[in-house]
């Protein structure tokens, strides 16, 4: 029994001794564990994000966070399509493996001496260059580094405006509560439903056609052009 019990202590004091060997070993050479911190561009979090500029040759367009939903400022005030900005909103996520020091390179053989686009995340710049051919990725300079990091962030917003506006033809938080086409006059009523001042509807299809009217989607968007309107006659 005794014989049992010493070689137990003696295990432990090796095992005492070995934590100590490798966490000396550990400090004295800076040993690296399987975890490695993440190379990403900017300490910016998407969710403390709440103004976003965008400038395109000499086009701006600005938006705002208000609660939930993006809502475009310049040139227009319209919402914006959230799922669009979330993944502009991406690139804060942004990791790198390639980085250099703007003043250590010639910016113009980057594409970045007159940069495709400007995006501002509240007050972070980041400069669009030219692709790199290799592995589909793009020079991007934030601060004074130039990055090399996936390209996947600049086409979401370098068609302009119609890339960012929401395609519901209604705001997302407009709650209708008239609604006329041809004869049909609908009102909503207290109880939430509708009455019906004109031609009569089934409620199953009166339902139906509000309900694809607040979701309805424009097929595409363009810039309005007065000029190309057809004249009346």
């Amino acid at each position: 029994m005794a014989g049992m019990i010493s070689k137990r202590w003696i295990i432990n004091y090796l095992l005492i001794i070995l934590i100590i060997i490798f966490t000396y070993i550990g400090n004295r050479y800076q040993v690296e564990t399987g975890f490695q911190p993440e190379n990403r561009i900017t300490t910016l979090k998407p969710q403390d994000i709440n103004r976003i500029s965008i400038q395109i040759a000499d086009y701006t367009i600005t938006l705002t966070r208000k609660a939930t939903q993006w809502q475009i400022d310049t040139p227009v005030k319209w919402p914006a399509n959230n799922i669009v900005i979330e993944r502009i909103l991406g690139i804060a996520l942004s990791e790198t493996e390639s980085s250099i020091r703007a003043d250590q390179i010639d910016l113009a053989t980057l594409g970045l001496q007159f940069p495709t686009a400007i995006l501002s995340l509240n007050d972070t710049k980041f400069l669009f260059g030219a692709t790199n051919n290799i592995g589909q990725r793009r020079y991007v300079m934030t601060g004074s580094t130039v990055y090399l990091i996936s390209d996947i962030h600049l086409h979401f917003f370098n068609q302009g405006l119609s890339a960012l506006i929401d395609r519901r033809l209604l705001p997302r938080t407009m709650r209708l509560q008239n609604f006329r086409i041809g004869s049909l006059k609908l009102s909503k009523t207290n109880d939430n439903g509708w009455q019906n001042d004109g031609k009569a509807i089934t409620p199953n299809l009166l339902d139906d056609m509000i309900t694809k009217w607040q979701t309805l989607e424009a097929s595409r968007i363009q810039p309005y052009q007065k000029t190309n309107i057809p004249k009346q006659r």
